[in-house]
C-alpha cells in the first residue's frame, strides 16, 4: 500500500452458507480519488460495500484503511477513524429538522453529544460553532433555505442532498455512497453529480451506482465487478471500451455508453 492509497482491500470475500456473494476481492483506492463500483445486477456491489463500510462482516480477506486493519471493527469505530457513508435507504431523523440531523452527526463526531440523546441535544445544539458548521455545511450541499423543515418534507432529491451533508459532519476522509441516484429524476441527479465532484479533495469518494451516465461524468476510477468477482478497474474511457465489461453487461463487445 502507498502513501497515495488510502483504502485497500486483500481477498475480500463474503459467503452466506454456501453462496458466495463476493469472491476473493482485491481492490485498492486512492487518496482524493472518486472511485466508482459498477457492475450489472447480482455482480456483489452492495455486499462489497457493506463488507468497507461495516455493516456487514467478511468471510475472507484484510480490509486495510490508511494503513490500519479494520476488517473487525464495527461501523462506529471506522467513523471515528474517518469513514462515513450514505445508503439506499435513508438513514435520517425523519421528525427532526433538517438543522438538527447535521447536529446530531458533528455532536456524535466530536462528543459533546453523548450521553445526551435527542432530548438533550437540543440544548448542546446552541452552541455556536456547531451551529455555524451545520449551516456552512447545508449551504454547501444546496439546502440553505431548509434548515427548519423536517427532515420528512424534504424531496427525495433533497433527502440525498441531506444525507451528504450529515456524513460531511463526521469529516471523514472515506465517503461511502451505496447507490445515491436510486430514485431520482435527471435533474436531480445531476445537482448530486455537481455536489459530489465539488467535493474537496481531501474526501475521498467511494461510490456503488447503477447509473452510468453519473458514473462516467464523475469518478476518475471505475471498477467493474461481475458475478462477485472484481473483473478490472481503469479509467472510464478504459472501461468503456473494454471489450471485457461489454460481455460482462450486454454479452456483446459494442463499447459500453456513457
Amino acid at each position: 500500500m502507498s502513501d497515495l492509497d488510502l483504502l485497500q482491500l486483500c481477498g475480500v470475500s463474503k459467503h452466506f452458507g454456501s453462496f458466495t456473494a463476493v469472491d476473493e476481492v482485491s481492490l485498492t483506492v486512492r487518496a482524493g480519488a472518486r472511485h466508482a463500483i459498477i457492475g450489472p445486477n447480482g455482480a456483489g456491489k452492495s455486499t462489497l460495500f457493506g463488507l468497507i463500510s461495516g455493516t456487514l462482516t467478511t468471510s475472507t480477506g484484510t480490509i486495510t484503511l490508511d494503513g490500519r486493519d479494520v476488517t473487525r471493527l464495527p461501523v462506529h469505530r471506522r467513523v471515528g477513524l474517518g469513514t462515513a457513508a450514505t445508503f439506499q435507504h435513508s438513514s435520517l431523523f425523519m421528525r427532526e429538522t433538517v438543522l438538527e440531523n447535521v447536529l446530531l452527526a458533528a455532536l456524535l463526531r466530536t462528543g459533546a453529544g453523548a450521553g445526551t440523546g435527542l432530548g438533550g441535544w437540543r440544548k448542546v445544539s446552541a452552541r455556536a460553532e456547531a451551529l455555524a458548521r451545520a449551516r456552512t455545511l447545508l449551504e454547501r450541499v444546496g439546502l440553505p433555505d431548509r434548515h427548519d423543515l423536517a427532515a420528512a418534507a424534504l424531496s427525495h432529491g433533497e433527502r440525498r442532498q441531506l444525507e451528504v451533508a450529515v456524513a460531511l459532519a463526521t469529516e471523514p476522509r472515506l465517503l461511502l455512497m451505496d447507490e445515491p441516484a436510486a430514485g431520482m429524476s435527471p435533474a436531480e441527479t445531476q445537482r448530486l453529480t455537481e455536489l459530489i465532484a465539488a467535493l474537496p479533495d481531501e474526501v475521498t469518494v467511494l461510490l456503488v451506482e447503477h447509473d452510468l451516465d453519473m458514473v462516467f461524468e464523475l469518478a476518475d476510477t471505475v471498477t467493474v465487478m461481475h458475478l462477485g468477482r472484481h473483473l478490472t478497474t481503469g479509467t472510464p474511457d478504459q472501461v468503456r471500451a473494454s471489450a471485457e465489461v461489454q460481455q460482462a453487461y450486454l454479452g456483446t463487445t459494442t463499447e459500453v455508453s456513457s
